[in-house]
């Protein structure tokens, strides 16, 4: 039986595969219903001990629970069980259940794919998002540049997109990455989403968005762990897995956590130098291609960074430095007041509410953390998020542009209290930038015109494989 030939055609062009993860399984365990605070620690040593990649254990002070996630149902039934058994946890304070299956979604094309053909609202592959930032450069080339800062351990390429009105002049940097740990997939698609709305809102005249593109230059990397994101959502691989993909260590055990590898009080309290950790901080700061491609890029533009930021999952918490210890940091009231503006305009949105605080005081101690480094080289305002919680690390898809809106709303806020609050640093930020200009050239590949040329062949392949189907067709 023969197809008809617009059905041909549309195979030919294009086909869209899911990459489909075991579903997950949680425990939450109610901390109000248990009076003895040491069996908290006792049950988080209980499962780290399993020294397991596939289940993670947290504590969550926000809805006052221990969470532990996991894509193995027996496993799961086990730390249940040992919980009962040998922690005398009374069954009532632990609830199990199911999450709802997310997807990664990849679209495969004989062509390259035009900017309508990418969901921003999907979960998208690191490809599939490499195109998408590459597409947006060609399409908008008077705002918007990418650029390959590096490369990974398993040559993946470490893209950026930097959004720059020219013609508003010299303007402060700031820096948004996302994807540092591979299982938080809400992270990458906030990241991306963000760059979708910044583009079209100063495209569209959205006078809040344009303003922020006409006073910032945003410099964003959407997938900082290309490897270690692959890995999350491929057919072999574990969704729960934190760290990246490089396997220079001694033992058998795989990755490095790159949130505790930055050059910032590096082995410290919160990493580890066990190599199987979750927590891993690596042989040496900056140990790794990820974090050494992207600090480099960020001291390549050195006192020109007006913030940094950092999104991670989950905990609707917006942190600050210090990471290392709890001790506050020198600027801790300019942070807070900051931070407390970005969450009142997160919260004016959907009335979701974040805490504020120094990532040592209100979390836990994480030396070599990224936003303590970037405030230690002169980033005067430097955060981590995490973002929100409701779902663990499976977050459906209906989440990602709210979560965008609701950030991007707090942005317009948090800027314009630092306007009025702390102007000194606007305008030297701006006179740094303005210094630079005349000699500034940097040694970064220019993506999109790598991409082009591929486009152009791609779409020279296209054209012959098409006449040949069709000829094929007419002849048969």
């Amino acid at each position: 039986m023969r197809l008809p030939l617009y059905i041909l055609l549309y195979l030919l062009v294009t086909s869209v595969t899911y990459s489909v993860t075991k579903r997950l399984e949680l425990t939450l365990v109610d901390l109000k219903k248990i009076n003895d605070e040491s069996l908290v620690k006792k049950m988080m040593y209980m499962v780290h001990s399993l020294d397991n990649p596939k289940v993670d254990i947290r504590l969550s002070k926000r809805t006052h629970s221990l969470i532990i996630e996991t894509e193995d149902p027996r496993l799961l039934s086990l730390i249940t069980y040992r919980f009962k058994t040998e922690l005398n946890i009374p069954p009532e304070a632990l609830t199990t259940r199911q999450l709802p299956e997310v997807k990664v979604k990849n679209t495969y094309r004989l062509h390259k794919r035009s900017l309508g053909e990418f969901d921003i609202t999907a979960y998208n592959s690191h490809e599939s998002v490499n195109d998408y930032l590459d597409e947006l450069s060609i399409s908008y080339p008077d705002l918007v540049t990418t650029k390959i800062i590096g490369y990974t351990h398993q040559n993946r390429p470490i893209k950026i997109l930097i959004i720059n009105n020219k013609k508003s002049g010299a303007k402060p940097k700031v820096f948004i990455d996302g994807g540092q740990h591979a299982r938080e997939w809400i992270s990458p698609a906030v990241v991306t989403h963000m760059i979708h709305q910044l583009i079209n809102g100063y495209y569209k005249e959205d006078d809040r968005l344009r303003s922020l593109v006409t006073k910032y230059e945003f410099h964003m990397l959407p997938i900082l762990n290309p490897d270690g994101y692959v890995y999350s959502y491929s057919d072999h691989g574990i969704r729960l897995w934190r760290k990246n993909m490089n396997n220079v260590t001694t033992t058998n055990c795989t990755g490095v956590d790159l949130n505790r590898n930055w050059d910032f009080h590096w082995a410290g309290r919160g990493g580890s130098r066990d190599e199987c950790s979750i927590v891993y901080q690596g042989q040496s700061a900056f140990s790794e291609k990820e974090t050494k491609a992207t600090s480099d890029y960020i001291l390549s533009y050195q006192g020109q960074w007006h913030s940094y930021f950092s999104f991670h999952s989950f905990g609707q918490l917006i942190l600050f430095p210090y990471s290392h210890t709890a001790i506050p940091n020198p600027d801790y009231e300019k942070h807070r007041s900051a931070a407390k503006s970005l969450a009142a305009g997160i919260k004016s949105v959907n009335n979701r509410r974040y805490t504020v605080g120094a990532v040592g005081m209100i979390l836990y101690e994480a030396s070599g953390s990224s936003e303590s480094w970037a405030y230690s080289i002169g980033v005067p305002y430097s955060y981590t998020l995490e973002l929100p919680d409701l779902f663990t690390f499976v977050v459906p898809t209906d989440v990602i542009e709210p979560t965008a809106n609701e950030l991007l709303q707090g942005l317009v806020e948090y800027f314009q209290l630092i306007e009025e609050e702390d102007p000194k640093v606007y305008k030297q930020l701006v006179a740094n930038v303005t210094e630079s200009l005349p000699t500034r050239e940097d040694n970064y590949q220019t993506s999109d015109s790598l991409y082009s040329s591929e486009r152009r062949n791609s779409q020279s392949i296209f054209l012959l494989l098409l006449l040949t189907t069709m000829w094929s067709i007419i002849y048969y």
